[in-house]
Parts: structure tokens; C-alpha cells; sequence
């Protein structure tokens, strides 16, 4: 892992990112308990859902003769207050890395924020870019990539949030417009769950191969 200043702490981080539905959630855990049965130490970082705080104030929203979460307090601050959470989750993932020596799997990242708050046209990008300025940069970011179609039925079958098409096509754009982006493996997450995990298994045997030497 490289930090700005070009120092190398011992272990390695592997964040991975994607549109809603793309699988990040079930395929996270499954890759860091692959990783752990080869014998390579790993932690798994798994996303914490903004959910119960959109409920919350989707309720005093309600309460308050406003539409929704966003129109009582704006969509603007609601990106800033998920992207305090990621800052929370990621900041202390350099000590974990630089004490254990192991891998770090993260579900999601600081790129994820960057490409939601332009697809949603809601939050300074420059702005966010310096509220992360001081995290990590992964060893290795995979971009688990769906059809926009197949991530939105995916989203409506799980039945917590909903995600229109255009919006999923929106988001990947923003995610392929990033200056990052030339760096991520792309995965194809359109398969089975079995095969997608084999995919991305593949990916960390060919980009980090010092992790099974």
C-alpha cells in the first residue's frame, strides 16, 4: 500500500467497488475467507448501509410536511454525511495494514463516493477528493462491473432500496469517467455468484502474486 509520500506499509488493500446490485456485499466476505483459507491473513471491511440514517430522516421528513430525506435536508449534505461514514471506515484501515502485515478486502471505497456524488449531481467532487486526501491508495482495485439492466433487477429483488436503469447507467459512467479508472481490473460480475467469485479470484492471483509466494 502507497501512501502519498511513497512510504510502503508491509500489507496489502484490495477495495471493491461497483454499481448497487453489482454483488459487492456477498462477494466481499466470500473473498477474504478464500484469501484466509490459502493462508494469507486477511480482514474484511464490509460497507456500512446509510439506510437506517435515510429512514430516520425520511421520518421527521414526513413529520415535517417534506417529500422525502433529500428535500428536507438537501442531497448535497446527505453525500457529505456518507462520505464522513466512509472517512470513518477507511482512515483506520493504514494502522491495520501497517500492524498486521495481512490483506485488507473492503467493500467499497473513497472512488465510490467520488462517482455517486456525479451521478447524482449532488456534492463537490473537488471537495470530497480532499476530504480523502489523507486515506490509502489501494494495491488493487476491482471493479466488479455489471449491465446496468441486470444490477437494477438485482436491487429490486433484494427489496431494500430501488434503483432506476438510467440512474445504473449514469452511476457506471461516472465510475468510467474517473481518473482511477484506467487503473481498476474490471470484473465481469454478470455470471453466477460462483463464477463471479472465481473471477475475482483470478484477478488477485495475476495482480498481486506476492501474496502466494
Amino acid at each position: 500500500m502507497v501512501r502519498d509520500g511513497g512510504s510502503r506499509a508491509p500489507g496489502r488493500l484490495i477495495a471493491v467497488v461497483g454499481l448497487d446490485g453489482a454483488g459487492k456485499s456477498t462477494q466481499v466476505p466470500a473473498l477474504g475467507d478464500w484469501l484466509t483459507s490459502v493462508g494469507v491473513p486477511t480482514q474484511v471491511q464490509v460497507s456500512v448501509s446509510m439506510a437506517p440514517v435515510r429512514k430516520a430522516l425520511s421520518v421527521i421528513a414526513a413529520e415535517d410536511g417534506y417529500a422525502d430525506h433529500l428535500e428536507l435536508i438537501g442531497a448535497e449534505t446527505m453525500r457529505l454525511i456518507s462520505a464522513c461514514n466512509k472517512l470513518a471506515r477507511v482512515a483506520p484501515v493504514e494502522r491495520s495494514l501497517r500492524e498486521s502485515g495481512g490483506v485488507v478486502v473492503m467493500d467499497r471505497y473513497t472512488y465510490c463516493q467520488y462517482a455517486l456524488a456525479s451521478a447524482q449531481r449532488a456534492g463537490d467532487v473537488r471537495f470530497l477528493r480532499r476530504l480523502f486526501a489523507g486515506t490509502p491508495k489501494p494495491d488493487l482495485t476491482l471493479f466488479l462491473d455489471v449491465e446496468p439492466e441486470e444490477a437494477a433487477r438485482r436491487v429490486d429483488e433484494r427489496g431494500v432500496d430501488v434503483e432506476s436503469v438510467q440512474f445504473l447507467k449514469e452511476f457506471r459512467e461516472a465510475y468510467q469517467a474517473l481518473p482511477e479508472f484506467a487503473d481498476f481490473v474490471r470484473v465481469d460480475g454478470n455470471g453466477t455468484p460462483e463464477e463471479v467469485q472465481e473471477c475475482l479470484r483470478t484477478a488477485v492471483r495475476v495482480n498481486l502474486p506476492e501474496l502466494f509466494s
